[in-house]
């Protein structure tokens, strides 16, 4: 057999196509097409095979019937780092995303229709959401119309609203994302804290585009999501306080809004809705196996309790115990700032056991992992008590693991005391 000699020879060191192509990423050997960035000298060398054979765009530009002459391509919407990970991803399966460049990468895998990439570039902010960027990306991910994407950045919004309000960069949401924001129910916060931030965005509008505060101006800004803000839901000492001397609203529709709020039927009233209704599956997380029926005091002193859960939840109550005779008990119920002040009447529950729920207005973020601490001040009769917990609780997928608090708590422990259940949703 002929022997012949190379001056290289690199291909019989590479064992996969995988090795071959990683080669060739980048390499000015056989390559056949190059580009060009905004604000580099630099050349990117690739070869229409391996592009073409990865993206449809790249095969119709290459191959197609009005297929690109040129064989350096300047390209006027991405930069260097940018597009050198895009085109490393089409010669190796594999790219460096970072924060910086995750986006000008996806709007590449998108351009080009990579989604095996795009997917890449999602997972990669879906690990990074918080509430701090949520925004930034969720604008993103509808700019992109990634759907199931979007709606996980609506989750957070949801969840963390009172936190992302605070944020500078809530000031630059576009105004399409502010009315989609107020068109949702699921939002946890109340509305008077809404409104007070979506002013604040309203006036820094008006600030960046050199316009006057006055109402015309502010109307403009906002647009038709004004008419999203739930005023009825606003209490009438709150509408005086915050609304009326706002600058947002004509003095016909003050007056108008401040019937309603008092009952009077308004006919045609462009602001009819109410409170935001959130639909949560509730989970019960019961900790004890068996109780008693009687024979727990109340000193003074309150029973407190912590928990943490292996992923994020929304804690919206607990479960009390009472007693037998249906007597009356004055509760402050507290947690992670929330207090609740009220008297519950025991009574007898679905599962047989005697007592009352305690619920919050508007449910807590419970975050992965964290011990939280919860406490009630409970004034009345001696009542049941639970015994013989069960460790950990899980219910749906969800664990919760209880602990024991620092004293004082009224006696109350992981393996007795007050706190049937507590109420959750995922």
């Amino acid at each position: 057999m002929a022997s012949f000699q190379y001056d290289i020879d690199w291909q019989s060191t590479k064992n996969t196509v995988l090795e071959r192509n990683s080669h060739m990423f980048n390499n000015s050997d056989m390559s056949d097409i190059s580009f060009t960035c905004e604000g580099s000298d630099n050349i990117l060398y690739a070869h229409k095979y391996v592009l073409g054979t990865s993206s449809a765009v790249f095969h119709a530009m290459f191959y197609g019937d009005l297929a690109e002459k040129n064989s350096i391509l300047h390209l006027y919407d991405t930069d260097e780092k940018s597009l050198e990970e895009f085109l490393k991803f089409l010669y190796t399966d594999a790219c460096n995303l970072t924060t910086d460049n995750v986006i000008s990468v996806m709007y590449l895998s998108k351009k080009y229709i990579v989604p095996s990439l795009t997917k890449e570039c999602v997972d990669f902010l879906e690990k990074g959401l918080d509430p701090e960027n949520v925004l930034t990306i969720l604008e993103q991910a509808i700019y992109f119309d990634e759907k199931d994407f979007e709606m996980k950045c609506w989750k957070v919004v949801d969840r963390h609203l009172k936190e992302i309000l605070t944020l500078d960069n809530f000031l630059n949401i576009r105004q399409e994302t502010l009315a989609c924001l107020l068109k949702r129910s699921s939002l946890i916060i109340k509305e008077i804290e809404l409104f007070k931030a979506v002013l604040k965005w309203i006036e820094f509008q008006c600030l960046e585009n050199s316009l006057e505060l006055t109402t015309e101006n502010r109307r403009f800004v906002i647009g038709e999501g004004v008419y999203d803000l739930r005023f009825l839901a606003i209490s009438e000492e709150m509408f005086s306080k915050y609304v009326v001397d706002s600058g947002l609203l004509t003095s016909k529709e003050i007056e108008t809004i401040q019937e309603k709020i008092k009952g009077v039927d308004i006919p045609g009233l462009q602001w009819q809705l109410g409170v935001r209704k959130q639909n949560y599956e509730m989970l019960a997380f019961k900790r004890f196996r068996s109780w008693k029926a009687e024979g727990w005091e109340y000193n003074g002193e309150a029973d407190c309790l912590c928990f943490s859960v292996d992923r994020e939840v929304l804690f919206h109550g607990v479960h009390l115990f009472g007693d037998l005779w249906e007597n009356q008990y004055k509760v402050i119920f507290q947690i992670e700032g929330v207090k609740v002040k009220g008297t519950y009447k025991s009574k007898k529950m679905t599962d047989g056991l005697l007592g009352y729920c305690v619920m919050l207005d508007l449910p807590v973020v419970i975050k992965q992992n964290k011990v939280v601490k919860m406490s009630a001040l409970i004034r009345g009769p001696p009542s049941g008590y639970g015994i013989n917990k069960i460790a950990p609780v899980k219910v749906e997928g969800v664990t919760v693991t209880f602990h024991d608090a620092d004293s004082p708590t009224n006696d109350t422990w992981t393996n007795k005391g007050q706190f049937h259940k507590i109420i959750l949703s995922i």
